[in-house]
């Protein structure tokens, strides 16, 4: 009888945390939608042309870079179509630039939130995911445009970047958690990230070739850089009908959830801190 009782409630108890759980999760579900749109409404507050420009900015980068670099890295046709080259590159870098750059000051900038509402630390990098899968996703439609206007020949590989996107978006996750931790503790790396954004952006093989530049040993390192990995998937899918292999796969994936869990763990183990000094 007392075994009856006491089983009747484990499942009681059991059951309270499951509806904490479900609870816990759809609050927190409505919050990242919340915030997602927040971010999307935010980038283009006060602007006359408003969404248009996830279209229009890739689209006017592509022209400018175009212009300026077409004879100096394409001058003998090998890139293929360099518009297309410049943009599968350019949208790849966009993707890792805003979620990491939205995410170095994330938990500072909503110190008041985090005060006054009970919410997970975590989300507020998340939601800068899905904010730049939303610009992404605006900014595929100037890729098209891009491909119809230059002739490119449009391949059915061009579905298999749905298997290439979640990894640039974990991995840059990833580097979104580290950043924002970091920040917590020490502003002035949003300084020193300003410049290393840059850096990276010339270490991508975004409007060059990885082995044009004529060193050895910047190949190397340039070969070395995720992102690299990453428009070289997105590139090949796109503009040459190429299907990644599965060794592409397993680095592409090994570098976004190794960076993803690498980024959970600093941000978690720091997470009872951040109060103290947000």
């Amino acid at each position: 009888m007392k075994k009856n009782e006491a089983d009747k409630n484990n499942k009681q108890i059991l059951s309270k945390q499951e509806r904490a759980f479900i609870e816990q999760m759809r609050k927190n579900s409505y919050v990242l939608s919340a915030m997602v749109k927040k971010n999307f409404r935010s980038q283009y507050r006060n602007s006359i042309l408003g969404v248009l420009w996830t279209v229009l900015n890739p689209l006017l980068n592509m022209i400018v870079l175009s212009i300026v670099f077409s004879n100096m890295f394409n001058g003998d046709g090998s890139l293929g179509n360099y518009p297309v080259y410049l943009l599968c590159g350019n949208l790849i870098f966009n993707i890792f630039r805003q979620i990491t750059t939205q995410s170095l000051d994330c938990l500072v900038s909503n110190s008041d939130l985090i005060k006054k509402v009970k919410i997970s630390y975590s989300i507020f990098p998340v939601s800068n995911m899905f904010t730049a899968l939303v610009n992404f996703s605006a900014s595929m439609v100037a890729m098209i445009i891009v491909m119809l206007i230059v002739g490119q020949q449009f391949y059915w590989t061009i579905l298999l970047t749905i298997t290439i996107i979640p990894a640039v978006l974990l991995f840059s996750l990833g580097v979104g958690y580290i950043l924002s931790s970091l920040y917590v503790f020490f502003r002035d790396i949003k300084h020193i990230y300003e410049v290393g954004i840059t850096l990276i952006m010339y270490m991508t093989p975004i409007f060059y070739a990885k082995d044009s530049l004529g060193s050895e040993f910047i190949t190397n390192v340039i070969g070395l850089n995720p992102l690299t990995v990453f428009v070289t998937a997105f590139r090949d899918v796109i503009q040459w009908g190429v299907v990644p292999s599965g060794m592409d796969y397993l680095i592409c994936y090994a570098w976004a959830i190794g960076m993803l869990v690498l980024g959970l763990l600093i941000f978690k183990l720091n997470r009872r801190k951040y109060i103290l000094y947000i």
